[in-house]
């Protein structure tokens, strides 16, 4: 019977990872993306606490900014997350 219960578990883990990079994602809102040729060199991006500014470097893509943010959002976050969703981590048990 315990195996069956592990992959459930493992999908909730997933599950719940795949939501907190979206939050972390969301964190910042890219208005508009400046590109020369294939080289992107600037970029207007919104976002609410100081921590999130000088994301973008030159050649960045959208995707790295968000990816950025996102590492941002779980190393700041982590201790409330882990209180929060309790029942998925190992930490506090």
């Amino acid at each position: 019977m315990p195996f069956f219960v592990e992959p459930k578990n493992n999908y909730m883990k997933v599950k719940l990872l795949k939501k907190l990079r979206q939050i972390g994602r969301d964190m910042v809102n890219i208005t508009s993306v400046t590109t020369t040729g294939d080289l992107v060199t600037g970029m207007a991006y919104g976002y609410d606490t100081k921590e999130y500014s000088d994301l973008f470097e030159l050649g960045d893509t959208e995707t790295d900014v968000k990816n950025k943010a996102c590492k941002i959002y779980l190393e700041t976050n982590i201790e409330a997350i882990r209180k929060k969703y309790r029942k998925y981590s190992r930490v506090c048990r």
